[in-house]
């Protein structure tokens, strides 16, 4: 007469296979594991900001931290250890929680002001009254308004005058587009009346059209959306 088998033989049985499908799930999952890694790469230490981190910043501890990340995923150039990045200035800006590369960073001898303008930059200081007050790091355009005046006898002048800082006739110019505010100061007009330094970052031939019309206009700023900055 055949037994059936006891509880104690099933229970037996049923661990065996719990632990069968176990170590199957488990050695699935490692080599899930390991070709993830290398698919991706090892694992290296990347430099992540903290805050964001505006031009003409210098770094300090706090603002920025360390965190392991697989090497596909890194774009090049990423800062491996936090000592290469503080103390420097930053000239190409970090959103908070990006990688800080070596390329937004000015070279440790540059400093200041000196630290943030890149190559082929200038930073120039104007003098507005009566304009928006724009925060460090934001977008501007640069208008003039010529008086009829000055209209005039910038038209009788020779072809030496930049040309984008020639008036229109009863129209305000934009003399420089989408650029980047690196300071703000207090400031005295001749006037008298209230009024700002405001330092932006421009080519070259903005600042020559910048200089020209802060001496024959009346310069004010425009705030321009993230999107039209350049």
């Amino acid at each position: 007469m055949l037994r059936r088998p006891s509880r104690a033989a099933a229970l037996r049985v049923g661990a065996v296979i719990v632990v069968l499908v176990t170590a199957g799930l488990v050695a699935s999952d490692l080599a899930a594991l390991h070709r993830r890694a290398r698919d991706f790469g090892p694992e290296r230490a990347a430099l992540i900001a903290r805050r964001d981190l505006r031009i003409g910043t210098t770094i300090e501890p706090a603002d920025v931290r360390v965190r392991r990340v697989y090497t596909s995923q890194l774009p090049p150039g990423v800062v491996s250890d936090a000592r290469a990045a503080i103390g420097r200035v930053v000239s190409v800006p970090v959103l908070r929680g990006a990688f800080v590369a070596d390329r937004n960073l000015a070279p440790r001898r540059r400093t200041g002001f000196d630290g943030a303008i890149p190559a082929g930059m200038r930073a120039l200081r104007i003098v507005v009254s009566d304009a928006v007050r724009p925060r460090v790091g934001a977008a501007v355009d640069v208008l003039a308004s010529f008086e009829t005046s000055a209209y005039d006898a910038t038209i009788s002048t020779d072809a030496a005058i930049p040309s984008a800082a020639i008036p229109s006739s009863g129209a305000a110019n934009v003399v420089a587009h989408g650029v980047l505010v690196l300071a703000i100061d207090t400031a005295s007009s001749a006037s008298g009346a209230p009024a700002r330094g405001v330092t932006l970052l421009v080519t070259p031939r903005e600042a020559r059209e910048l200089v020209y019309a802060a001496t024959h206009a009346i310069v004010t700023l425009a705030l321009v959306p993230p999107e039209d900055a350049r």
